[in-house]
């Protein structure tokens, strides 16, 4: 593999102090921009300073490494996941319907950033990965929306956390497959959808005699 080639970092140079919410905002638009390209593992802090136009000095006001911004970005992309499926169980009753617009959710996001999915949530399924354990909230956090619901209160915890799972590795894979979420195409996503659907759909209602019983927490 050829060697990546970095500019020179150049450090902003006015002497303007920066506000808050604006020196973090160019730091982690820039570290967007350089985690699509180069990913994780192959990003330094010089590549962020010079993409988000900062000194060092104010990077390290708000961050203590690039891991550090990585985890701020996943933390507010995960938020905006977690507040689409609020959205969804608080519009539609049927709990269906529900999981239904939380493929939809995961979809949509693999779609318009998956980029950015790919590489972040890459880092977050290492369990050594400052990421981890903000994957494994989010996952709780989905896991116990649905257990609150009437169909789904004695419903083993584990049967709703696997299904979690399978929607999360179906959109691994639909990014895998688009050039690791560089080029996500319609035609894909509308695949994974049919899969995912029928995954839940046999999970949560179906029912003859070649459907296991459903796990239930007295079980």
């Amino acid at each position: 593999m050829a060697p990546v080639k970095r500019s020179v970092a150049k450090a902003r140079a006015t002497g303007v102090q920066l506000g808050s919410d604006v020196a973090r905002n160019m730091i982690m638009f820039g570290a967007t921009r350089v985690f699509a390209t180069m990913g994780l593992r192959d990003a330094s802090v010089e590549d962020l300073l010079e993409a988000g136009q900062v000194s060092r000095r104010t990077f390290y006001r708000f961050f203590k490494s690039k891991e550090d911004v990585a985890l701020a970005m996943y933390t507010l992309g995960t938020a905006s996941l977690l507040e689409g499926c609020r959205r969804a169980i608080a519009k539609d009753a049927d709990l269906l319907t529900q999981l239904e617009k939380f493929v939809d959710i995961h979809l949509q996001n693999a779609k318009s950033v998956g980029r950015l999915i790919f590489v972040l949530g890459g880092e977050a399924s290492r369990w050594e990965s400052p990421l981890h354990a903000r994957r494994m909230e989010v996952h709780e956090a989905i896991t116990q929306m649905i257990s609150e619901h009437p169909e789904a209160e004695n419903v083993d915890p584990l049967l709703i956390r696997t299904l979690m799972y399978a929607i999360e590795a179906t959109v691994r894979q639909v990014l895998q497959d688009g050039d690791e979420g560089r080029r996500v195409s319609q035609d894909s996503i509308a695949r994974a959808r049919k899969v995912l659907l029928r995954i839940v759909t046999a999970t949560v209602a179906a029912t003859g005699s070649r459907v296991a019983p459903m796990p239930t927490i007295e079980t």
